[in-house]
């Protein structure tokens, strides 16, 4: 059954759309109209959407943020009871929602189904980043033991320069005493002090030979 006196409250509530519209669309505050026709904000709302069940109205703008309602009046023909009970939900549709315990067992069975399927999926993400994070770990020692060779080989390659420096400082010295201004012929040639001079000496003299 319809709800109380809804029709006869719809209908009134068309009335004083009606009578305030101007070419048939009512711009303005309908909180007022349904006010003057005795309907709270409930009752008012359960009529509106009535009317336009009934195709009676079209809502073109609803009143929201001071924005005023615009509705257009299709028809002022007055609503009976049965219109109204139309529009109702039928007790068979309301019957028909209700559960049955298989539907719930079924319900529960495709949301543990679709539960398990995203943590299988949550499981697999997982063990892809921890391949990707032991992949990228065993690089990166790699890149470190490599800059650690790196750096072993460039502290020995300075040690080996820093002793080339001083065999050459060495034998430029040996060199300068060995070829130094010239000596009487009584005077007895200066021994040389290292091999490395010794050996660049012999080579000069053989050249010269």
């Amino acid at each position: 059954m319809a709800r109380t006196n809804l029709h006869e409250l719809a209908f009134r509530l068309l009335e004083k759309l009606n009578a305030v519209a101007s070419d048939g669309t009512f711009d303005g505050k309908l909180r007022e109209v349904a006010a003057d026709a005795g309907l709270n904000s409930v009752r008012s709302a359960e009529a509106v959407k009535l009317l336009e069940s009934l195709g009676r109205i079209e809502v073109q703008q609803r009143g929201r943020r001071g924005r005023n309602t615009v509705i257009a009046i299709r028809s002022i023909e007055p609503i009976t009871i049965q219109d109204a009970e139309s529009m109702l939900p039928s007790r068979t549709s309301r019957r028909s929602t209700r559960l049955t315990y298989d539907d719930l067992g079924q319900a529960v069975v495709e949301r543990l189904m679709a539960l398990a399927r995203d943590d299988a999926l949550r499981t697999a993400q997982v063990e892809v980043f921890a391949a990707e994070s032991s992949q990228n770990g065993a690089r990166v020692k790699e890149l470190e033991a490599a800059l650690e060779h790196a750096a072993e080989r460039e502290t020995e390659l300075r040690i080996r320069f820093k002793a080339a420096e001083e065999a050459l400082e060495r034998a430029e010295e040996n060199l300068r005493k060995a070829f130094g201004p010239a000596h009487s012929s009584e005077s007895r040639p200066r021994s040389l002090e290292d091999a490395d001079t010794r050996a660049v000496l012999e080579i000069l003299r053989s050249g010269r030979s």
